[in-house]
């Protein structure tokens, strides 16, 4: 059978009927596109089925112009350019997560606008899996919300859309506990859970008939699901299915320096593009040590974003920063693919560095291919499972271009680690009682020697973890640089928790989220942001002291206002010098609480 009628079948099969709670973690999506009126027949359908080991998305359109090029795009972002047959028909097939001849499914459709567009015009176009997705949708998102520590049974979530327009979203608990239960999604209450023996259930509906079905007058794909029950929260989660690839990954970091030419004197530029667990990517680009002014940054000849170089303490300094598949203010949106690129950083004509972007080498077997002699050393992220321990990787390329790697472990209770790099095992390390202490060692070569495991991967870029049966002692992403705090002392594992807060009803319409960063030197980032409560000044206490004042005023359609605190501050934001995991924080105006919630551990 045709790959697109099999998908196609899936999807109707699964849509078409009523799905059991229990085939959680899934998505399935079939959306028509809608007709923009620039070709009056075209006509075409987005097919995805998003699972946690394998995810593929099918993009079909008939009657459009033979041999023109259709460009893919998702989000503003071009991800696929494809020719239309003789028959003005088009497919396109992407695939997560080994393409292999596919294109690669390496972005979350899911929340999105997709359109075909000719010469940047287009001519199909729909939300996927979002408000507004046309009539003869058909979908199902399926995921697991995760218990607090502590917490037995087991949540599940499921929205379906069918082809008439019939919505129903689901919750269901099972030995979560005798209850009550409340349901909150993205911080406001919807319902309370109907406890039936050792399950408890809510449902909404829209064009559904069926008794005990509340309103759905809210879409809660993509948004954080609380059951609560006496004030403490059970599960939580996104509804939101995982799939590797699309929204979960393995983190991984490409970094390079970038050629200086003449103009550039002793400064130098370097780029880093990382993917992090949630499959979003970040790419940065730095330049140190030229003169100060403004440089312009290209990749293939298309100009991307400007560089302003600043005085900083012992020379000059400048970076920009991009991310895909997030709201971030302070980086830009990623809409290229800086791979395999050319990366320029010029001053009008005047080029100052210039160098194609490429991803780690191997010489078509897993083994590093050679290249210019280097030795780097990195200190280990430690989890603080063990608050003494201590972790080095080194890797060294000589002068023949051979290639050495070795990681060391000191001060662990004495027995058996393993070594897993990028989710593969590799190797066992003995930790052993010395003069010096505890000490563990395992060592790689690209060339065969008695006493060294073959390098036949490439570590750099890629996620180093050292366990045992207590659990994770290092978790850190080699090429990040060494992890330690301002001032030396332990290493602490990056993290992003967000969390929206829970709304008391006092401006039902109001929204509330709180997220915290932690990046690999220690270093945190808190921010607290309130949208569509009415313009005016809110109180924001966390842990029970006065943090601040959050501003809401007008922005766009609605009201918005943050505060943000750092450990080290930048201008504008606040110091961050208090615990916030486990503490309560409270949005507040005249003593009146608007928002609160205690924040989760990471």
């Amino acid at each position: 059978m045709n790959p697109n009628k099999l998908l196609l079948a899936l999807l109707l099969s699964v849509s078409a009927t009523v799905v059991p709670v229990n085939g959680a973690n899934s998505s399935h999506i079939r959306t028509p596109l809608v007709n923009t009126g620039v070709i009056p027949d075209a006509r075409g359908v987005v097919l995805a089925e998003l699972k946690l080991r394998e995810s593929e998305m099918i993009v079909s359109a008939s009657k459009l112009t033979p041999g023109a090029s259709v460009d893919v795009v998702i989000g503003g972002v071009v991800e696929a350019t494809v020719t239309v047959r003789t028959d003005g028909k088009l497919s396109v097939k992407f695939k997560a997560p080994r393409p292999g001849r596919s294109e690669p499914l390496d972005f979350d459709p899911r929340g999105q606008t997709l359109s075909l567009a000719i010469g940047g015009v287009s001519v199909l176009e729909a939300p996927i899996a979002a408000t507004g997705e046309p009539q003869g949708t058909l979908a199902a998102e399926r995921a697991n919300l995760t218990p607090s520590d502590g917490v037995a049974g087991r949540a599940r979530a499921e929205y379906r859309v069918s082809r008439n327009g019939k919505r129903i979203f689901r919750v269901d608990v099972v030995r979560g506990g005798a209850g009550p239960f409340e349901l909150f999604v993205a911080g406001v209450k919807r319902g309370d859970l109907t406890v039936r023996g050792v399950t408890a259930k809510i449902k909404f509906g829209v064009g559904s008939d069926d008794p005990g079905v509340l309103p759905l007058d809210f879409d809660p794909r993509g948004e954080v699901l609380d059951v609560i029950s006496g004030g403490q929260v059970l599960f939580s989660g996104k509804l939101e299915a995982l799939a590797r690839g699309v929204n979960l990954s393995t983190p991984r970091l490409t970094a390079s320096a970038i050629t200086a030419t003449a103009l550039a004197g002793s400064g130098h530029a370097s780029a880093k593009l990382r993917l992090d667990e949630r499959a979003r990517k970040h790419f940065s680009v730095e330049v140190e040590d030229v003169p100060v002014g403004a440089y312009d940054l290209f990749v293939d000849g298309v100009k991307v974003g400007t560089i302003n170089v600043a005085t900083v303490t012992g020379g000059t300094e400048g970076e920009i920063e991009f991310t895909s598949g997030d709201d971030d203010p302070d980086e830009l949106p990623l809409t290229f693919d800086p791979l395999g690129k050319t990366l320029s950083i010029r001053q009008g004509a005047d080029v100052f560095f210039e160098s194609l972007f490429e991803g780690s080498l191997d010489d078509g077997a897993g083994r590093p291919a050679p290249e210019p002699a280097s030795d780097s050393e990195e200190v280990l992220t430690s989890t603080g499972l063990d608050a003494n321990a201590k972790a080095t990787a080194r890797y060294r390329v000589d002068a023949d271009g051979r290639h050495k790697f070795d990681v060391e472990i000191e001060d662990v209770p004495a027995g058996n680690y393993t070594l897993t790099i990028a989710g593969t095992v590799r190797g066992t390390i003995r930790a052993i009682v010395t003069a010096s202490g505890v000490e563990g060692e395992i060592e790689f070569d690209s060339k065969v020697e008695p006493g060294h495991r073959v390098l036949n991967f490439d570590p750099r870029g890629q996620l180093i973890e050292i366990s045992n049966d207590a659990g994770v002692y290092f978790s850190h992403l080699l090429g990040s640089g060494s992890s330690t705090l301002p001032g030396g002392g332990s290493t602490s594992v990056p993290f992003e928790t967000e969390v929206p807060l829970f709304n008391a009803g006092v401006d039902a319409d109001g929204t509330a989220r709180a997220e915290l960063n932690q990046f690999a030197d220690g270093t945190q980032n808190l921010q607290v942001r309130v949208e569509d409560v009415a313009a005016g000044s809110y109180d924001l206490s966390v842990g029970g002291t006065a943090r601040g004042t959050i501003v809401v005023a007008i922005d766009g359609d609605g009201t918005r206002g943050d505060l943000e605190f750092e450990t080290v501050p930048t201008s504008g934001h606040l110091l961050l010098d208090f615990t916030v995991a486990g503490a309560e924080i409270v949005v507040s105006q005249g003593g009146v609480t608007y928002f609160s919630r205690t924040f989760p551990n990471p």
